[in-house]
């Protein structure tokens, strides 16, 4: 039993972990390319072609039991870490029923905020959640050809120190002149309330990546508002709220310095930056 163990473990240690992030990357880079030159139907083939990848799926993988903060987490079946021969039963599961797959329930974990009410995180299995990895890599590259440049949150390549850079070019003493204001804009229990229409209307995907997002939204729904909400512990959620919000970003609307409103005549030297959004929260600062 310990020279099989030994054996299992050398054998994840020993995979080619950067040919399997070249061959991902490949595939996710022609998927943004056809999307770009709007070629829906070769982005959704070559969307089926990552979540039939032997690359994507072991690195999904070890993305949720390995590199993920949260990796030590139990869902409902109470796993809170797979051995390297679980890892190998998890990619055969995944190679058979990826197209097809099944959430099981979440498990709901209060979490207390600061104003000293609570909000519910709610945790998949590891299998679930490497599931959700998985989609993860064939939705995003989809997506990221079509998000608002002013959106920064949760995305590949973008964090909050570029927003912040975005805010001070915006709010600096020589910038848009010497009045300045900053509108916050707050979405009030953004992930609870997002539609699933609206998630599944805007998804750019396959049928199978499809029906796995349908099922996994369902299978963390509030019996109160059965049509709303993403699972906060889901990883692949922040996407998923990404694709409701994307376009909020122009909701403000642009004024000039001076208080009134700038029409579609006005030249665009004149034109004040659309909403900074990071995830849920945005900012319009002119």
């Amino acid at each position: 039993m310990i020279r099989h163990s030994k054996t299992t473990s050398e054998s994840w240690l020993k995979l080619n972990w950067k040919k399997f992030r070249k061959d991902l990357f490949r595939l996710q880079c022609r998927v943004f390319k056809a999307i770009r030159a709007g070629d829906k139907r070769k982005a959704l083939s070559l969307q089926k072609l990552i979540l039939k990848s032997k690359a994507a799926r072991f690195l999904a993988i070890r993305q949720v039991t390995q590199l993920n903060a949260g990796k030590k987490t139990a869902g409902v079946d109470g796993k809170k870490s797979l051995n390297f021969n679980e890892r190998f039963e998890l990619e055969k599961l995944l190679k058979s029923t990826s197209d097809n797959w099944h959430h099981q329930k979440l498990r709901s974990i209060p979490i207390p905020k600061k104003d000293g009410t609570t909000r519910m995180l709610k945790i998949p299995t590891m299998a679930d959640r490497a599931w959700q990895c998985l989609a993860k890599y064939a939705l995003e590259p989809a997506h990221e050809a079509t998000f608002h440049a002013r959106s920064y949150g949760f995305r590949p390549g973008r964090s909050a120190h570029d927003a912040q850079k975005i805010l001070f070019s915006n709010l600096n003493s020589k910038a848009n002149g010497i009045n300045k204001r900053v509108i916050e804009l707050d979405i009030e229990k953004c992930f609870d309330r997002i539609s699933h229409t609206t998630i599944m209307d805007n998804l750019i995907a396959p049928k199978g990546i499809k029906t796995g997002i349908f099922r996994c939204l369902k299978a963390g729904i509030n019996p109160e508002f059965p049509e709303q909400g993403t699972p906060q512990g889901g990883v692949v959620s922040p996407l998923l709220a990404n694709i409701a919000l994307n376009g909020i970003e122009s909701i403000h609307r642009y004024h000039d310095t001076r208080g009134y409103r700038i029409t579609n005549n006005t030249p665009s030297k004149s034109i004040v930056e659309p909403t900074i959004r990071y995830a849920d929260d945005m900012v319009s600062a002119t």
